[in-house]
């Protein structure tokens, strides 16, 4: 049985953080294919502050030479909130004779009891999480352990919202966070101001 990755999140700009995830997530687990899912509107935010076309040409630059993977927008055409269940549902219908995962980061692990259906999805799907800088080994006692793999190494500490106010601040202290590609992007595009 192959397995293969979803790795959902508004993508608001991708940043290196995400792109190592996923790297470290192939080299962890062998896994057939990663499948990047840009939300449209995530059921924990608000709002999005990039438009989905320019989302998905930063997610297209930040993964472009990497192999084994695709960007879905299953969730994003939907134009409406998609939980996690579905979306897993979905690819597992796509992709019947594999094991499908779900890349989460150690943070989100407290809130997982209170992600919609998530009995049912913990039941059917894994996970692959990815530990964010100061997470703690203690907090690993949390339900749902026994469908986590974890990735042994810590991944930067970047998140998109800091880079959105680096950018809006002085857009070159944001550098270092993304692909060169993005960057440029941002920059050419008038992304975040």
């Amino acid at each position: 049985m192959h397995k293969v990755a979803i790795f959902g999140g508004s993508f608001d700009p991708v940043h290196k953080s995400h792109i190592q995830i996923a790297k470290l997530a192939f080299k962890s687990l062998d896994l057939k294919k990663m499948i990047f899912v840009i939300a449209y509107t995530p059921p924990h935010k608000t709002k999005q502050y990039a438009y989905i076309e320019d989302r998905i040409s930063m997610l297209k630059l930040a993964t472009g030479n990497m192999q084994k993977t695709e960007i879905s927008l299953y969730e994003a055409q939907k134009l409406e909130t998609v939980y996690s269940y579905q979306t897993l549902d979905y690819f597992n219908s796509l992709y019947p004779e594999d094991e499908i995962y779900m890349v989460i980061g150690s943070d989100s692990l407290l809130d997982l009891p209170i992600w919609n259906n998530i009995d049912y999805m913990a039941g059917r799907y894994k996970f692959i999480v990815a530990k964010r800088h100061g997470f703690d080994e203690v907090n690993k006692n949390v339900k749902y352990l026994d469908r986590c793999v974890f990735i042994d190494k810590e991944t930067e500490d970047i998140s998109s919202t800091e880079i959105r106010r680096l950018v809006k601040e002085d857009y070159k202290k944001a550098v270092s966070m993304l692909n060169k590609k993005v960057y440029n992007y941002i920059i050419q595009n008038g992304l975040y101001k």
